[in-house]
């Protein structure tokens, strides 16, 4: 019987990650490593709920499964750990309290793995050891688990101890188990209080309660415009009738959202290469536009990964820009963009909007010391002050002998700088909503008079000598009485001093921006400015205070139903738009146990299980037609069509001769074995097959000098490892470009040729047909319709691509001479390729189809 572990929180007080952390201290590492822990907890996740307790109940069991077998698996890894090299307490347990205590822990190295990141629950042992059933049999006394607080420096972190370290030297070892905070993030969302609380009414839809639609807000926080007026706006951006479809329904969804017989969730059926991505962005372009400075409409969007959501966020950037006539540009402040930014590769127009850059770029113009407000009060003092300005004047000058009219336009022209600069920052970065439009047009008129007022101070000369005069003085200067000229000039002085002053008092009085330079401050001002906003599924919890309109989530059908929780229950969502394709990759489930409970089910399929309406993007544009016909026969019941572009003949490349090397081919590789590799495979046949196929490849990009992208995607983590230690420098392979990855690392990726899966150009499946024919999976069908199509071809051991070489030397000889020989990289024959295991996997691929 194993001991219930799944655990519940006393009271009302909102959920602390401690308390989940609480639950794995409980866990020795025999319980980690035991499959049958949660055995008697966990439950299949059912397809309907009838209240939220419930709903949310159901997912815990199965969460807490899923991070013991993640911490499993990151068991088998230990010897990448690090040396720890010292530990220190930090904080003394008094008697009675239960309170796990602090320490410091400083590392020697890392051995090839990754420093702990905050967050994290590591593992600190005595010895390092050679299996991890070693380290279990030992006891506890051998390890401590614990949670990484804080990060000091690179080698140096602060822990919460799962029990009291006696001696500081008993640890030499320390490594990572889980990345703890996606889950807390989760697990606090599948709190019942806190939930309830919160009070979500999208939260409140899946889980089956009806929800009073009467507090969801008035028409004014609606999408501005009828959807009438939204369509007319469609032609301009080239959709096809599906895509123009998707949206239209899915803002007629929003205008109706609230009602009793409209959905709150859109689901919108993007298969690869069917310009999801491009649907999305119109859709947000759209609503971006049609926000007026008294209704925002503020949409958050959310995608499982940063390179995803980035992805989107650039899409959207260009097509703004593209069509900047139309919506306005200049002004990026509706727009931000947070999470690692290592990961999204920020770069770009990704700079004008991602968070931290935004409030480094913001900090000197909102600061108290130099910002817009200070540059207003100087600007005041200047022109009302010139007693003030002669105390300057005799500090700055002393005994130089610098004349006072260069004085008086050194300081005009200085603080003019500093306030277009501040006033620059601020019209780019802050919405102009935000701004408010009164205080936006006093910025330009401002800004327009004080450019005319520094041409009369800009050069040296008689006029621009009275000014300064005038301006130190208050008074009309010695000489210039009577004369017309100047009579005329200091009235027109007097008036635009006026003026100024006017401008300047309604803005101070007006602008209610943040006079601050506190980093927190300003990152929570541009938060609530912005009305997009782009981030991971799991970094939305850092938004749980915000108050947004519109959910919109791509790749939905990637993620476990419960890391949805995150973005729904942020607070004031109305509607939210799904846009995925089940029948591509799902979730990543560790658990065997999870995974048959249904953890890693998304909202998008259940959803469509309960028949929820999808609405299809039915034409794609990356595949050729002799790849795209198995997966819309297996997957689609052939409602994808292709588009005009993939139909013509200049879209089929031939990048060697020969049929088994055409758009499409099943590669026969008989008595392939797969050797095990600890938890992985490798498939040493295939291997060999695929050095040769990559080196004719090369020989052929190198004698035509066109460059060609090549995907080689592997189910085993042993195999992207063996093929990237084999194929080395990215340099040597060119023309030819190399990536090897696995299947979900390839998600969103392009590529020309890819082997093992499908391709826009080039699908060239290498595999034991016998095997795949008695699988009883979907590879099975697909070896059937390679037979039927007449695209199977047994492996000759390389002799085509000989045949294939000689060709193409003939065309390089014509094209003006061979490459040499010595010039071919080393592809090593050590690799290894084993057959993917399922039909998501084969429809996943088509995501790396690249369109010419």
């Amino acid at each position: 019987m194993v001991k219930k572990r799944s655990g519940t929180r006393q009271g009302n007080k909102r959920p602390d990650d401690d308390d989940l952390v609480n639950i794995i201290f409980t866990w020795s590492l025999e319980d980690v490593m035991n499959q049958n822990l949660f055995v008697d907890e966990v439950n299949v996740i059912p397809d309907r709920f009838v209240g939220l307790k419930s709903y949310l109940e159901a997912f815990r069991a199965p969460l807490l499964e899923e991070m013991r077998a993640e911490m499993s698996s990151n068991l088998e890894t230990l010897p990448n750990g690090s040396s720890a090299k010292h530990i220190q307490s930090l904080v003394g347990v008094p008697a009675g309290v239960r309170k796990c205590p602090l320490y410091r822990v400083t590392i020697s190295g890392y051995r090839g793995a990754c420093a702990p990141c905050i967050g994290d629950i590591v593992v600190l042992t005595k010895t390092m050891p050679r299996r991890p059933s070693d380290l279990a049999s030992k006891g506890a006394d051998s390890y401590c688990l614990a949670h990484v607080k804080e990060i000091v420096t690179r080698r140096s972190f602060i822990i919460r101890a799962s029990k009291k370290i006696e001696d500081e030297n008993s640890y030499a070892f320390a490594a990572s188990l889980l990345a703890f905070i996606p889950y807390a993030r989760i697990w606090r969302c599948l709190d019942y209080d806190y939930a309830l609380k919160r009070n979500p009414p999208l939260v409140m839809d899946v889980a089956g309660v009806a929800v009073n639609t009467s507090s969801m807000g008035s028409s004014s926080h609606r999408v501005n415009g009828g959807t009438d007026e939204l369509v007319s706006r469609l032609p301009a951006f080239g959709l096809n009738e599906s895509q123009a479809g998707a949206i239209q329904s899915c803002v007629s969804a929003m205008q109706g959202s609230g009602g009793s017989s409209t959905s709150r969730f859109s689901l919108i059926w993007g298969p690869p290469g069917t310009g999801k991505t491009k649907t999305i962005s119109v859709l947000l372009l759209l609503l971006m536009t049609t926000s007026t400075n008294r209704s925002r409409y503020r949409v958050l969007t959310c995608a499982p990964t940063n390179t995803a959501i980035s992805q989107v966020a650039s899409r959207l950037l260009a097509l703004r820009k593209q069509h900047s006539a139309a919506v306005g540009g200049g002004c990026h402040g509706d727009l931000l963009l947070f999470g690692n930014k290592e990961k999204m590769g920020i770069d770009g127009d990704l700079k004008e909007i991602f968070l931290d850059n935004r409030v480094k770029i913001l900090r000197k113009c909102l600061s108290p010391a130099t910002g817009w407000k200070q540059c207003l009060r100087s600007l005041e003092a200047f022109l009302c002050f010139p007693s003030v300005l002669r105390l300057q004047y005799a500090a700055a000058c002393g005994e130089t002998g610098l004349q006072e009219s260069s004085f008086v336009r050194s300081k005009f022209h200085d603080i003019f700088q500093k306030l277009s600069r501040c006033f620059h920052t601020i019209m780019a970065h802050i919405p102009k909503s935000v701004i408010l439009e009164k205080n936006y047009k006093n910025i330009v008129l401002l800004t327009t008079i004080l450019e005319n007022f520094s041409k009369l101070l800009g050069k040296s000369t008689p006029r621009s000598e009275v000014l300064a005069d005038i301006l130190l003085r208050e008074k009309d200067p010695d000489g210039s009485d009577g004369r017309v000229e100047y009579s005329e000039l200091i009235a027109n002085l007097r008036q635009s001093k006026t003026q100024i002053l006017g401008v300047i008092r309604a803005l101070l009085l007006g602008m209610k921006l943040p006079v601050t330079s506190f980093h927190l401050k300003i990152k929570k001002f541009c938060l609530q400015s912005a009305s997009l906003i782009f981030c991971t599924v799991s970094g939305s919890a850092k938004l749980h205070g915000q108050n947004m309109d519109l959910l919109l989530i791509d790749e939905a059908a990637q993620l476990k139903e419960c890391e949805s929780l995150v973005p729904l229950q942020v607070s004031g969502l109305k509607h939210a738009v799904l846009i995925g394709d089940e029948c591509q990759l799902p979730a990543t489930v560790k658990s065997k146990a999870a995974d048959s409970a249904l953890l890693g089910r998304s909202l998008f399929e259940r959803l469509t299980i309960l028949g929820h309406q999808k609405h299809l993007l039915n034409m794609q544009y990356r595949m050729h037609p002799s790849i795209s016909i198995f997966p819309n026969l297996s997957f689609y019941d052939q409602r994808i069509l292709d588009g005009p572009n993939v139909i013509q003949v200049r879209h089929e490349r031939s990048f060697l001769k020969g049929a088994m090397f055409g758009p499409y081919s099943f590669i026969n590789i008989e008595n392939g074995r797969e050797d095990h590799h600890g938890r992985s495979k490798r498939n040493m046949a295939e291997v060999t097959a695929i050095k040769k196929i990559l080196y004719g490849l090369y020989q052929a990009c190198v004698g035509t000098g066109e460059g060609v992208s090549v995907g080689v995607i592997c189910p085993y983590a042993a195999q992207v490892e063996a093929i990237h230690s084999v194929i080395g420098d990215a340099s040597a392979r060119r023309p030819l470009d190399v990536r090897v990855n696995s299947v979900d690392g390839f998600q969103g990726s392009e590529e020309d040729i890819i082997i093992l899966s499908t391709v826009r150009h080039c699908l060239w499946v290498l595999g034991d047909a016998a095997t795949l024919l008695g699988s009883g999976s979907v590879w099975g069908e697909l070896v059937r319709d390679a037979v039927d199509r007449r695209c199977f071809y047994d492996w000759d051991g390389g002799a085509s691509l000989l045949r294939a070489a000689r060709w193409c030397g003939q065309e390089y000889q014509v094209a003006g001479g061979a490459a040499e020989p010595s010039t071919a990289p080393a592809f090593d024959t050590s690799l290894g390729v084993p057959g993917l295991s399922g039909g998501a996997d084969i429809c996943d691929a088509l995501a790396s189809l690249q369109l010419a």
